[in-house]
């Protein structure tokens, strides 16, 4: 439990005033990790040939009678996953845009290679992440918290780098005790925490390893107080739904409590975990196999929906200010295989809602025949993922566009007027 004295300087307690400073704008990352399978999550209903490469795991078009049909969003050639459904007052509203063809396009098909390349922006192992180099490349408020890891303990690839940005798993996660340093009930006093501020407030080298160590403990101090400000008595406010207990869930929470506290949060990277490397039954068995919500993966994905569709309705009067982008390292196979489920592939769906977000579904492919096909076997690309974040961080985040080539090395930017909605 933090004390009134190690929260100095947060402006007393936290205040749910729906405004941001320095800007005011966020882009939220969210990973997809395992290589989700994009024509499952908004199937090419309009295709006859989707539904030869795909006898049992495709998805039929909609039909207002049966719930194990897609959902309609208006397209004649795609259609949206029934575990979804909680995405489609976002999509209704003119607020999520839908990219069905995405990938990077010097990938290959192992998660941890493509992971990483698009961590870093590029197929470079050994450089920052491109949202750090985007914190090195404009100036910004000058906040521990402008950048962070939510949800999850661990660095995501494209946070890395040499801006200090912390990993927060809640409001919580920061709770740093010292029974040497505790007193009152419960640890009412923790000198701990007000021990670190002061040894991080005296005078050091400008480089080295007690540079870093200090670098990182004023960010360890103030990211705690601020995390711990923000959350203090929050009420979620979406109509009664509630964030969920995992990576996501937890992630958006945290987003939403630092959005709303008036912490100038910029760039966040989160993950959304829901087994997507579907090698075998990706659908569940009996009369209701693609909403089963007793098979996992059915269940999981509508569990993230719903995150999702929690956070839009929370942050309801700030939404214009925050970007979600979802993506994926890569697709699956167009052809199922013969256990009921998809390989690795190429391209995949990525999708965002709010801020300049233009409603509808972007660049796409025409047909699944084979001939068409990347390899034969995968979706081919029509957007190359650095350009959705790209697009992003000049029309939504203010950022020169000829830095592009800074953020993405050696990447010329295309422009797809995806993110261009007037208020």
């Amino acid at each position: 439990m933090m004390t009134a004295a190690s929260m100095a300087g947060i402006a007393g307690a936290p205040q749910f005033a729906f405004g941001q400073s320095a800007g005011g704008k966020t882009l939220i990352k969210v990973f997809m990790r395992g290589g989700a399978d994009g024509l499952h999550l908004f199937p090419a209903v309009g295709d006859p040939i989707y539904y030869m490469h795909r006898p049992n795991i495709g998805i039929e078009a909609p039909l207002d009678s049966d719930r194990n049909t897609a959902l309609n969003i208006g397209d004649n050639y795609r259609a949206m996953n029934p575990n979804l459904e909680p995405l489609m007052e976002i999509w209704n509203a003119g607020r999520m845009m839908v990219a069905p063809a995405t990938a990077l396009e010097e990938g290959n098909r192992s998660h941890f290679d493509n992971q990483r390349w698009i961590g870093t922006g590029a197929r470079n192992n050994v450089i920052d992440g491109y949202l750090n180099r985007y914190m090195q490349s404009i100036e910004g408020p000058n906040d521990p918290l402008r950048g962070a890891v939510l949800g999850k303990t661990s660095m995501s690839t494209e946070m890395r780098g040499s801006i200090v940005a912390p990993t927060i798993r809640d409001r919580n996660g920061f709770n740093l005790e010292n029974n040497n340093l505790c007193s009152g009930n419960g640890c009412a006093d923790n000198q701990l925490t007000d021990l670190m501020r002061e040894i991080s407030s005296h005078d050091v080298v400008e480089e080295g390893l007690e540079a870093s160590i200090r670098e990182n403990q004023l960010v360890m101090v103030d990211s705690i107080a601020q995390v711990q400000a923000a959350g203090m008595n929050y009420t979620t406010n979406a109509g009664g739904l509630e964030y969920s207990n995992t990576d996501l869930g937890r992630g958006l929470r945290l987003a939403a409590q630092l959005l709303k506290g008036g912490i100038p949060l910029e760039v966040a990277a989160m993950d959304w975990n829901i087994g997507w490397d579907s090698h075998s039954n990706q659908i569940a068995n009996g009369a209701d196999r693609f909403v089963d919500q007793g098979f996992g993966y059915h269940s999981r994905m509508r569990r993230g929906a719903t995150d999702f569709l929690t956070f839009y309705r929370d942050i309801s009067e700030i939404i214009d200010d925050v970007v979600v982008l979802v993506g994926t390292e890569f697709g699956r196979t167009v052809i199922e295989n013969g256990s009921r489920g998809t390989d690795h592939g190429h391209a995949s769906t990525w999708f965002s809602f709010g801020g300049p977000t233009v409603p509808g579904v972007g660049p796409d492919i025409t047909t699944l025949d084979r001939s068409a096909l990347r390899q034969t076997r995968f979706t081919p690309h029509t957007v190359e993922y650095k350009d959705l974040v790209a697009e992003i961080m000049i029309r939504h985040m203010s950022m020169p566009s000829r830095l592009v080539s800074t953020i993405f090395p050696n990447h010329t930017f295309t422009n797809h007027n995806l993110f261009n909605r007037s208020a």
